[in-house]
């Protein structure tokens, strides 16, 4: 019987682990947070010497670097590609409103749409405002690309420690 629950339970985790990656992608999922709770009841429920509490640790360092991307990497992109602090500002405006109107879709199109009119309005050049608007995508798509990996990583982990202890 306890082999069953354990299993089970291993199956539960992987499950969870699994729409968290989804949930990097769909933002009304919760993504890299889901992941990282997963393993971490995981943890409580079966001790930490089944996981390790080194590889927790490795989970978690990895859980705060991809779980924050989406918010430095955009960022980051708008700010190579020429964006004021006042057009990112209204990017992140507009994602907001953008995510209310239309999940995924709209948080795109909001932060593009509010660097490109915050950046047109500082400088009037379009060209300027588009590269800026740009990068911020590109930010964005270069910070799912990490959650995606750093999901997949703890996923890894996740198992080769499961099934190895």
């Amino acid at each position: 019987m306890s082999l069953i629950i354990d299993s089970i339970s291993f199956g539960l985790v992987v499950a969870f682990i699994v729409m968290g990656l989804i949930g990097v992608v769909v933002p009304m999922i919760p993504g890299t947070l889901l992941m990282w709770i997963a393993v971490l009841i995981y943890a409580l429920v079966y001790g930490f010497s089944t996981i390790g509490v080194a590889a927790f640790v490795i989970i978690t360092v990895i859980a705060l670097i991809t779980g924050t991307a989406d918010l430095w990497m955009p960022l980051l992109g708008a700010k190579s590609g020429g964006a004021s602090k006042r057009a990112v500002l209204l990017g992140v405006v507009g994602s907001l409103v953008g995510t209310v109107i239309a999940p995924l879709i709209g948080t795109l199109l909001g932060y593009a749409g509010g660097i490109l009119l915050g950046e047109y309005q500082k400088r009037g050049d379009w060209n300027e405002a588009l590269r800026a608007s740009a990068g911020g995508l590109a930010g964005w798509g270069i910070a799912t690309v990490i959650q995606l990996g750093g999901g997949l990583l703890m996923l890894v982990i996740f198992v080769w420690r499961v099934l190895s202890a």
